[in-house]
């Protein structure tokens, strides 16, 4: 694995009053695959939000992306720099057609014989190909996860980062987003991904932290804490 291609230093997010994320720091090497496991309401989603600053979230600490801080960036500008999001509950448009989803969040690669682009991205989804023209969101649970993805590399990013990608999908589209998680590392993008399904995570990652309350609890390898029932139980309940 190479260098940190995202850092995060002693991170604390609020909400208005409600401190939610409380000195968390973590890092993604370049080509690796990183989880974030935790119960409801720890603080995963806000991880995520925090780093891409979404939504109304007053963030104290350091991001940095590839070294360069991320502190003073706005959402479009950290997009723009190759970090692409993959939404819980996915978040597609009623007004926007499956290929309309693709063409709008399109940005073009630095190497045209690798880049992600819609074809490429039908190519891999024939299911997602077949319905091209309907709405985004008359798709399945399944579907609609896959374009959510889809989205996101066509952006061509260096890191993924995706929230709950197992929400509302069947084992089979599951073992599909493990498949592609491997296939993407491979081709040269870095994942982080936060989930609850612990059998997913651990079948992505390489290494895993665990949040609760806020507050980064466990660091260490996918290997590790599978083993670690003790572990396990203490801090997710399983």
């Amino acid at each position: 694995m190479g260098e940190a291609i995202l850092k995060i230093n002693n991170l604390n997010s609020y909400y208005g009053k409600s401190h939610v994320l409380q000195e968390v720091s973590l890092t993604v090497n370049s080509l690796e695959r990183v989880a974030v496991l935790g119960r409801n309401g720890m603080g995963k989603s806000t991880l995520l939000k925090s780093i891409l600053r979404l939504q109304d979230i007053k963030v104290e600490g350091d991001v940095l992306f590839k070294g360069e801080t991320l502190n003073q960036a706005k959402t479009y500008e950290i997009a723009k720099k190759g970090i692409a999001y993959v939404p819980q509950g996915w978040l597609l448009f009623p007004s926007l057609s499956v290929e309309e989803h693709l063409l709008v969040a399109y940005r073009p690669g630095k190497s045209k014989a690798k880049e992600w682009n819609p074809e490429r991205i039908f190519e891999l989804f024939p299911e997602i190909a077949a319905r091209r023209k309907v709405s985004g969101t008359k798709l399945s649970g399944g579907e609609q996860q896959i374009l959510a993805i889809g989205r996101a590399l066509v952006s061509n990013p260096e890191i993924l980062l995706m929230d709950e990608p197992s929400e509302g999908i069947s084992t089979m589209v599951i073992d599909r987003v493990i498949d592609l998680c491997h296939q993407l590392t491979e081709q040269g993008i870095s994942i982080l991904i936060v989930e609850q399904n612990l059998e997913l995570a651990l079948r992505v990652a390489q290494r895993v932290y665990v949040l609760v309350n806020g507050r980064i609890v466990y660091e260490g390898t996918a290997e590790d804490f599978r083993a670690d029932k003790e572990s396990q139980h203490q801090f997710l309940g399983v």
